[in-house]
């Protein structure tokens, strides 16, 4: 019944957004208020509490501000583009799946890597680009790839070893991928063109991934001078023999080249790019339509149009099902951000926002900036809800910043939260690969959170300069 439910609610942001109509209108307000009454009880206890208490802010907001009976209800519905995104975007790594690419990955990594200092580099990178094309599904599959060749190297701690590259490497491309939604609700919200700021966005992406694979390199010199060169010869000959057994794997099985992953991410954002400046259509909603032809082209290429289809079928109702705690925050927040837009509560936070800039000065103001997003996730808000949150709460015009410093101070705090956030996804999903807890995944994380946000407002000061 929910995903049903589910299903019903995205056919019908779409028609909406598409072709925009009163009827249309209500039809989605009053599915999203089912699904808000529905999914209560099924709802984790911490989920339900957030979520009524932003749904007991905007009717507050409505009921102190006198707003219209109708208010109430068209007041839902407002986050359906961003769970669209999610709840669609995973068919995207179906093809991933079928071209076999991480078998081929897997060998070519046992073939020619020597030490864990280049493993931590290549799993960082393959995170991140498989990041920037699969978002969440990227976790699972990154540690299902690199855990059986993690065993032939002298690490300490395995799983915090795989923890550190996958997540690192995977946070870096939500500054910029079009298949975040932070990246949608940031572009949407402040009316940042995306193509201006990746320019910034992407060479500073890199650099932290880079910055991450140096401080490694560095803990794998460590590791080799304490472990000795008799232990190192001993990983050596285990590692030639892992490799025969999967050479022998690899011809068995039809795996594709890696590299099309590659040209498929250049193809798919080199389309979003130019339909972001050609169609008058939003960004969010361009990445959402686009994801399953895309996808099912790509399988079709493969050869495995069947294979899609018969794939999608299934993921499709049980991702949907797994979605019910976003479901019901993302629309409780989406009814609060409805509240503070259409009672007006947004210019007080605007103007009280002003004043705290007037009074510590702009520079320090945009140094915060990231912080907000950052500082929320800990208190339980996920990285994509703490966004809007920030998002329509800050007009940068009104401030006297630039959209686009703003937008990039959002992103790089949201990456921040990504990153370290106990309560988000990403620790969830990682502390479930790892047998770990959220909060430990967290702490492995702290050191090079810590120095990604001096980077980022060191970044953002250089921009001010410039600007």
């Amino acid at each position: 019944m929910l995903p049903i439910l589910f299903l019903a609610a995205i056919v019908a942001y779409l028609c909406s957004a598409l072709y925009p109509s009163v009827i249309l209108n209500w039809l989605l307000s009053i599915i999203t208020v089912l699904i808000v009454i529905s999914v209560f009880r099924f709802a984790k206890r911490f989920v339900q509490v957030l979520g009524t208490l932003m749904l007991a802010i905007g009717l507050s907001l409505l009921v102190t501000y006198g707003a219209a009976w109708h208010s109430y209800i068209l007041g839902f519905g407002r986050m359906m583009n961003v769970l669209s995104l999610f709840a669609l975007i995973p068919l995207i790594a179906i093809p991933i799946e079928l071209g076999r690419y991480a078998v081929r990955v897997q060998a070519i990594i046992q073939k020619r890597v020597k030490h864990s200092g280049l493993l931590y580099t290549i799993t960082s990178f393959l995170s991140f680009v498989s990041s920037s094309f699969m978002n969440l599904a990227a976790l699972p599959m990154m540690y299902h790839t690199m855990r059986p060749s993690v065993d032939l190297y002298p690490i300490g701690q395995k799983e915090r070893f795989l923890s550190r590259s996958i997540t690192h490497g995977y946070s870096m491309p939500t500054l910029w991928t079009p298949v975040t939604p932070i990246v949608g609700i940031v572009v949407e919200m402040t009316g940042v063109k995306w193509s201006h700021i990746l320019p910034i966005v992407i060479p500073f992406s890199l650099l932290g991934v880079a910055v991450d694979c140096l401080m490694a390199h560095w803990n794998a010199k460590r590791r080799q001078k304490q472990l000795g060169q008799t232990a190192m010869s001993e990983v050596s000959a285990a590692r030639e023999s892992a490799v025969e057994l999967q050479v022998q794997q690899l011809n068995k099985e039809k795996a594709s080249h890696p590299i099309q992953i590659l040209l498929a991410i250049l193809i798919f954002n080199g389309l979003i790019s130019m339909l972001e400046s050609t169609a008058h259509i939003g960004f969010l909603l361009i990445v959402t339509l686009l994801v399953i032809p895309y996808a099912f082209v790509w399988s079709l290429l493969l050869s495995k149009g069947r294979g899609f289809i018969r794939a999608a079928k299934k993921k499709l109702p049980e991702h949907l099902l797994h979605m019910k705690d976003q479901f019901f925050i993302f629309l409780s927040a989406g009814f609060m951000i409805s509240a503070i837009q259409g009672t007006g509560a947004g210019h007080v936070i605007n103007e009280t926002l002003g004043m705290v800039k007037n009074v510590i000065g702009a520079e320090l103001f945009i140094l915060l900036i990231p912080l907000i997003p950052f500082g929320l996730a800990f208190l339980g808000l996920q990285p994509a809800v703490a966004l809007a949150l920030t998002a329509e709460s800050m007009n940068p015009q009104a401030l006297g910043v630039s959209v686009e410093l703003t937008a990039i101070a959002m992103l790089t705090g949201a990456a921040a939260a990504f990153l370290m956030g106990p309560y988000n996804a990403t620790a969830a999903m990682m502390a479930s690969l790892t047998k770990s807890s959220a909060y430990k995944v967290s702490n492995w994380n702290a050191p090079f959170t810590l120095t990604f946000l001096l980077m980022s407002m060191v970044l953002l000061i250089i921009l001010k300069i410039a600007g």
